[in-house]
């Protein structure tokens, strides 16, 4: 990758990509020992690595057929292996075909034998047996921490051990703020693009670093609900402590939901958020049109992602206050509503999310954080195709 700097402040922040047996351990343990192993990997012969459940996991030598377990387990490889993102991938799940159907088309159009790679059933379905894993000879099996914790409950974990499957926990979804730069260091280790993965190391503590430590300054922190996948799940579903509702906090915003939920997500009734009567709205949104509208939806989706334009997204937006009651809350009324793709929860491009996030709960602060330009760069010069659509937008 060519060396390149694009800078913005709040203050005075930099963005660059300048230099872009199973033992469980406490995940204490993981926390420093996770990035560790991953760089200290040899590049051929044999290594160790801890994952993200604290799990040790050894290879006699570099994987060279692997299984995404999820298939938008891709998205590190889009940078780290730009040119050719599946290489030895000979098996995926199926989600990212569903829930990202804009990436996917765009990955088909510059990398068409990707429809030819076969797909794995879902944990949380309970349709993927050890025996179909087994069938493609893994030398490596990627495995979200959700996922994980599911096997472990349906007993899908047990099986693959007894089988001695070679498997590796990531986490993007459950601590972003923790888990996002382990996790690439993990992907890269099994996928061998180690080099790239520090190069997106020393992008991303850049990118995020300056808006936690300046976000940790902010004396007033407005109120927010972050309203998940409005139109697809249940009326005023959100997360609390984790995921994108953890995005909110370390940005500097009063999630609404902590105090209202005993989980890390739920629904919220839109009563309770009416009488929280929040200063900023937060909606996640995607390419969503080929999807049923849940039945319990007031609303429909808000189209973003890579085939929405400024107008679809900002009208889409809009008509989320046809929940009743919601056109007279705070947000609508003094215009403090936005949208997020809704991807950005289960990836390494969450660094949008923290700047937006940042952006509109405090942009006085941030005034000069411009995350959608970001992105556009980003797309442009690290991703296998460049930018379009729209990932990030407002009812101003």
């Amino acid at each position: 990758m060519r060396r390149r700097t694009l800078l913005f402040s709040a203050p005075a922040l930099a963005l660059g990509l300048a230099a872009c047996g199973n033992d469980k351990k406490s995940e204490k343990q993981a926390d420093t020992s996770a990035k560790q192993s991953a760089e200290n990997a040899g590049s051929g012969e044999g290594f160790t690595l801890t994952d993200i459940a604290g799990r040790e996991v050894k290879f006699a030598k570099q994987p060279t057929r692997i299984v995404l377990g999820e298939s938008r387990h891709v998205y590190s490889l889009l940078f780290l292996n730009k040119e050719n993102p599946t290489e030895n991938i000979v098996a995926w799940g199926q989600d990212l075909q569903r829930a990202a159907g804009d990436i996917y088309s765009k990955l088909l159009e510059v990398h068409p034998e990707v429809k030819d790679i076969p797909t794995i059933g879902s944990v949380h379905k309970g349709d993927l047996t050890v025996e179909s894993l087994l069938s493609f000879k893994p030398d490596a099996i990627l495995f979200t921490l959700d996922a994980y914790r599911a096997g472990e409950k349906n007993g899908l974990v047990e099986k693959m051990d007894a089988a001695k499957l070679p498997y590796v926990v990531t986490d993007f979804r459950q601590d972003p703020v923790k888990n996002t730069l382990k996790s690439v260091d993990l992907i890269a280790a099994v996928c061998n693009r180690r080099d790239q993965a520090k190069e997106f190391a020393a992008y991303y503590k850049q990118a995020v670093d300056p808006i936690l430590e300046a976000a940790k300054k902010v004396e007033k922190k407005p109120t927010t609900f972050l309203w998940r996948a409005p139109g697809l799940a249940p009326a005023c579903a959100t997360f609390s402590k984790a995921n994108l509702g953890l995005v909110v906090t370390e940005t500097g915003g009063d999630n609404i939901a902590d105090p209202l939920l005993e989980g890390d997500n739920g629904v919220l009734t839109p009563e309770q958020i009416i009488a929280s009567n929040p200063t900023n709205i937060i909606a996640t949104g995607g390419e969503w049109g080929s999807l049923k509208i849940n039945e319990k939806a007031q609303t429909s989706y808000v189209h973003l992602g890579y085939a929405a334009s400024p107008e679809s997204a900002k009208k889409s937006l809009e008509d989320l206050q046809k929940q009743p009651g919601f056109d007279k809350l705070k947000a609508f009324t003094e215009r403090n509503v936005f949208g997020v793709y809704h991807q950005f929860y289960d990836a390494p491009f969450n660094f949008v999310a923290f700047q937006a996030f940042a952006k509109w709960q405090h942009p006085e602060v941030f005034k000069d954080v411009d995350p959608s330009k970001n992105w556009e760069d980003f797309n442009d010069k690290y991703l296998p195709w460049k930018a379009s659509g729209v990932f990030v937008t407002g009812i101003r």
